[in-house]
């Protein structure tokens, strides 16, 4: 955790002074009594990236720092979140830590760190639940020894996937801190489904706590996010990519570096490691099916029974990835190019088969499947259109001026007749929808002005509009995923 928080902070996030300035008072005021300062916000908008930023302003001042981070949702381990950053604290500091603790603490937190129980004779046993107050008083009492004269930065990152018992010490060191130089950081996730947070969610509405800060971490305002971008990024590219991210650093930087090779996974900014295989199946089966999706045809791509897809549908909203869609019955991508994203990390033998079971489970009367899937699947860029700034890709990666064959035929008027435009279509009314004119557009795309009027009579009849505007609105609906 603590290597992954220091690759974080290589240079000051962008467009957070506010945000770093409570971070580094709360830092300071914890000196003299114990503080806790929580970050709730969006998958990828940059928690992690602040506390990697607390996390070094502490080391300069000499503070010891623990930093640990849940894994899965729900995981099986009690105390997750604190045993990974304070197990190696533990280790450090020795035998000597349990006499300071008293026998009946330390028989009780030997069944939870490792460290604590290694030179034990026997095995400690695994903590049960008539212990857990005074479990969960141990390990206050522990987070306090833990603390050594220039204080202690305990870092919890994605607290919204902790298991019940650190949830309950987290209640707990709300409502009681420790008495010793402690700052607690904790990060999760703004999902509302996220029950188990609601306890701590009240006392900070009802500001019960004055020893707690609470950050709301927003997406970035575009200006702030333009600063991410590199310099000399072609104009068109990096207007579609700063409107398909958002504002949020970690989706702004996952789309800009899409499909680039080699791929460095240390830098990777979006990560779907943590959601359960099948959770991740649920999402790719989803980002199959294109915005918005339902947990039946899901359940048909996936290949997978419907209890299982709408508990992990559960998890899904849990881990902000994924929203009702104004209707019990359907759901939606929180961000679209999330669901580009997914796409493109799924593996091409399964996304091929994928796309033919979702062109069957969408047919009238849901036919029998063919003998052998469809040679092409067209998995519906009408049921799955892509972000502008994907849509963009193959004019940075392919020349502009080779031969490429047109579409044929007619596909329909609205969002449908975006799958028949062929690739130079595409391009023509991506930049139509960014506002370039004729000129600009035949400049850009090396071609005469008047080849650039063929192809935009072209692409209004396919889609059945006769503006410029309808062109634009059209695209911006059926261009926002992968």
């Amino acid at each position: 955790m603590e290597t992954a928080l220091s690759q974080a902070a290589d240079s000051a996030p962008v467009g957070r002074h506010q945000e770093l300035l409570v971070l580094r008072e709360s830092l300071r005021l914890a000196r003299t009594s114990a503080r806790i300062v929580s970050l709730a916000g969006e998958p990828w908008v940059g928690k992690s990236r602040l506390l990697a930023e607390l996390v070094a302003v502490a080391r300069e001042d000499g503070w010891t720092v623990a930093a640990g981070r849940a894994g899965r949702l729900g995981g099986p381990v009690p105390f997750e979140v604190f045993v990974d950053a304070l197990d190696d604290r533990l280790a450090r500091i020795g035998p000597g830590l349990a006499e300071r603790l008293g026998p009946q603490a330390a028989e009780l937190l030997a069944g939870v760190f490792p460290a604590l129980a290694a030179g034990r004779q026997e095995a400690a046993p695994a903590p049960a639940d008539p212990d857990a107050y005074w479990l969960i008083r141990a390990m206050r009492a522990l987070i306090g020894r833990a603390a050594d004269a220039n204080g202690l930065l305990l870092v919890l990152d994605d607290v919204h996937r902790a298991d019940p018992l650190s949830l309950q010490l987290l209640d707990h060191l709300v409502r009681h801190p420790p008495e010793a130089p402690v700052l607690i950081a904790l990060a999760y996730r703004d999902s509302p489904t996220a029950r188990h947070l609601s306890s701590l969610r009240t006392l900070r509405a009802h500001g019960a706590v004055p020893s707690w800060r609470h950050l709301d971490v927003a997406p970035l305002p575009e200006r702030d996010a333009a600063h991410l971008l590199p310099a000399g990024l072609d104009p068109v590219r990096r207007q579609l990519l700063l409107r398909d991210a958002a504002g949020v650093p970690g989706l702004l930087h996952a789309l800009r570096d899409a499909g680039r090779l080699p791929v460095n996974p240390d830098a990777a900014s979006v990560d779907f490691r943590a959601l359960s295989p099948v959770a991740w199946r649920t999402a790719c089966a989803a980002a199959v099916l294109g915005d918005p999706f339902t947990p039946g045809l899901v359940a048909d791509v996936a290949e997978l029974p419907l209890e299982r897809v709408l508990g992990a549908l559960d998890d899904l909203q849990s881990e902000g990835l994924i929203r009702p869609d104004g209707h019990l019955r359907r759901f939606r991508f929180r961000h679209p190019a999330v669901a580009g994203l997914v796409l493109r990390a799924t593996d091409a033998g399964w996304r091929y088969g994928a796309q033919g079971r979702a062109l069957r489970a969408a047919a009238p009367g849901n036919a029998a499947p063919p003998a052998t899937p469809p040679a092409a699947p067209p998995v519906a860029r009408s049921r799955r259109p892509m972000p502008l700034s994907a849509m963009t890709d193959a004019m940075d990666e392919e020349p502009l001026t080779g031969d490429v064959p047109d579409g044929a035929g007619a596909g329909g008027a609205g969002t449908d007749g975006l799958a028949s435009l062929s690739r130079r279509e595409v391009q023509v009314a991506v930049l139509v929808s960014a506002g370039f004119t004729n000129q600009q557009i035949a400049g850009r795309m090396q071609l005469s002005p008047k080849t650039v009027e063929t192809y935009l009579s072209r692409i209004f009849k396919k889609l059945g509009v006769v503006s410029r505007t309808q062109v634009a609105h059209l695209v911006g609906r059926g261009g926002r995923h992968l």
